[in-house]
């Protein structure tokens, strides 16, 4: 009797082992190692996106080690054998131990205590949803006039249900926006009528994952394709013009770019705080009189404009904001009516720090308010006296400043700001969003004028390709996710995506793909800034001077990917050295 009732109770024991092992939920356990006893605490009541998961240890316990392993694992050993695998469980503030589970299945934690003693346990978690929900929308004209529109929003979620679905008038790319707050919602698949415009629409699951999409509702057929040719400073003389001979040299060059087939032309009107134009502030460009500040007795711009829609192109008066000189730090060479000159020289002392020097150059502040209103100025004089079809900036706002970006340029207007912020008890923000946020309120200021004077008038920006720079604290910040994302900023973005697709970092076709996935405003059209002027030239990569298709197949991609709008070629002169070589043929040839 004493032998059967033994050999049930191992039968029993060896039961609750198995059943132990493979039982699931919250707080589940087996012990390979039985030393101590672990448990598992999280929640399992809901659907999550991460699961916070604390690690219970007998009081008189003195952990040695903890540590854990996604997966299943039976034995103790595998911690050792697998280190390298394995993820330290820290204590936290409060003094627990804790990870976060950020994936559904089995979870397996290894404890050893100063002893020597071990404890092995496993547990699985099945509540995290990490995927974010499909959103598709449906839209049919609802009557004659295309005023308004029946929209069916239809969202879907492969774990959890139902899915809540909320839109706003508007470009909203994130979901922290204030205009959130004021959503209306949608039921999923049931159609609603909306008026043409803009919308924003968010999905969001249960676990919190959301997908948002910007839509313009009621958007009918398709502009043609922006075609253009920079023409820079450089493609100017230095030595001066007669009328007859601006009017010549322009005439020269438009027809070549109407004879390429493009459609705009985008042309330095001020490069260097000067101005080809009669202007009220800033002094005449030597790339018309010869002599900065010298009048060259009729109008560069107003030719410039006339002869450009003569053509059918459209005019875009390309300026750089901050740059002042590329070459020197003595504003003594400035003519004397140069704003930067004036700031430096005149005795009021508060506006010195309008001028910047850096790295043997000379740089507008962009954190004074000051120098934001003479940049402004500047603009509103040429869009309300000009017939021009847009403004255009390049790449030259903020220099690289480097490891001591945060003690150089404008750090000094930083520390006031930041200490007037804690003055008030205000939060302030870092000193490279501070920046951003600097150039941000010229972007934005610049816009609102531009579309008060005339809302026709487009605003673009031509930032460098190499996208990680333009995200980094040190150097340039250029913040043009918000500004291809939010409205009352640009109407185009054009990256100059000047690397062959063979280049190791910013092959051309994936970094063009990535700009254009940053788009999510679709009223900021995606040009592309080819760098013409590279070929036949050895330098990264071999397609620059072997590949006679490189710059056709560049062509060739962006009008494939979609969200491209139109080109950039860089630049005129260029161009026109080498239309002979069979790279700059053939991509000339697909605008035929």
């Amino acid at each position: 009797m004493i032998k059967k009732n033994t050999r049930w109770t191992r039968v029993f024991i060896a039961f609750l082992v198995v059943f132990m092992f493979f039982s699931l939920g919250k707080n589940t356990m087996v012990f390979a190692a039985n030393d101590f006893r672990l448990t598992a605490d999280y929640n399992d009541d809901g659907v999550f996106q991460s699961v916070p998961v604390t690690i219970k240890i007998p009081a008189s316990v003195t952990i040695d080690t903890l540590e854990y392993v996604v997966g299943r694992v039976a034995n103790s050993q595998y911690f050792t054998k697998h280190a390298a695998k394995c993820t330290k469980i820290k204590k936290d503030s409060s003094g627990n131990y804790t990870f976060t589970a950020t994936q559904n299945g089995y979870y397996s934690v290894h404890a050893k205590d100063k002893s020597g003693k071990e404890s092995l346990l496993i547990f699985k978690v099945n509540n995290i949803d990490s995927e974010a929900p499909t959103l598709s929308i449906r839209t049919i004209c609802i009557g004659a006039t295309g005023e308004k529109y029946g929209v069916t929003v239809t969202a879907t979620d492969n774990q959890t249900d139902p899915v809540k679905i909320q839109y706003v008038a508007g470009a909203y790319p994130s979901v922290t926006d204030a205009a959130w707050k004021n959503a209306k919602e949608l039921t999923s698949g049931k159609e609603t009528t909306l008026k043409a415009d803009k919308y924003s629409f968010l999905a969001t699951d249960a676990a919190g994952n959301t997908t948002l999409i910007i839509r313009r509702i009621g958007e009918v057929g398709k502009e043609r394709e922006f075609r253009a040719v920079w023409i820079a400073y450089y493609d100017f003389k230095t030595t001066g013009y007669t009328e007859k001979e601006f009017r010549d040299h322009v005439c020269n060059m438009f027809n070549e770019v109407a004879e390429m087939n493009m459609n705009a032309v985008v042309v330095h009107v001020r490069p260097f705080s000067d101005a080809m134009y009669p202007s009220e502030y800033f002094p005449w460009s030597k790339y018309c009189s010869g002599v900065q500040g010298k009048d060259p007795g009729f109008d560069p711009l107003k030719i410039m404009v006339t002869e450009a829609h003569a053509r059918g192109l459209e005019f875009h008066a390309w300026l750089n904001p901050y740059r002042i000189s590329n070459t020197t730090t003595n504003v003594s060479t400035l003519s004397i009516d140069h704003p930067a000159r004036m700031y430096r020289t005149d005795s009021i002392k508060s506006n010195d720090r309008n001028v910047l020097t850096y790295d043997g150059k000379l740089y507008y502040n962009p954190a004074s308010a000051e120098v934001q209103e003479l940049i402004v100025d500047g603009i509103r004089e040429i869009v309300e006296n000009y017939d021009v079809d847009g403004i255009h900036f390049d790449d030259y706002f903020y220099p690289s400043l480097g490891k001591n970006y945060k003690t150089n340029f404008d750090a000094t207007e930083y520390e006031a700001y930041k200490k007037k912020q804690i003055a008030a008890k205000k939060s302030y923000l870092s000193i490279a969003d501070w920046r951003r946020e600097n150039v941000n309120k010229l972007v934005r200021t610049i816009y609102k004028t531009i579309k008060e004077i005339n809302p026709k008038v487009v605003y673009g920006i031509s930032p460098g390709g190499f996208m990680d720079a333009l995200r980094a604290n040190d150097k340039y910040y250029v913040d043009f996710d918000t500004w291809v994302s939010y409205d009352g900023y640009i109407d185009y973005l054009c990256p100059q995506l000047y690397w062959s697709n063979d280049h190791s970092i910013y092959p051309y076709n994936k970094i063009l793909q990535r700009f254009a996935d940053a788009v999510k405003n679709p009223d900021v059209k995606l040009y592309v800034g080819v760098g013409a002027y590279k070929a036949g030239i050895k330098t990264e990569g071999t397609d620059w001077y072997k590949n006679p298709n490189v710059l056709k197949n560049m062509i060739t991609k962006g009008r494939a990917t979609e969200g491209v709008d139109g080109f950039i070629l860089f630049d005129y002169s260029h161009i026109m050295s080498k239309k002979k070589t069979t790279a700059i043929k053939n991509m000339l040839s697909v605008f035929k």
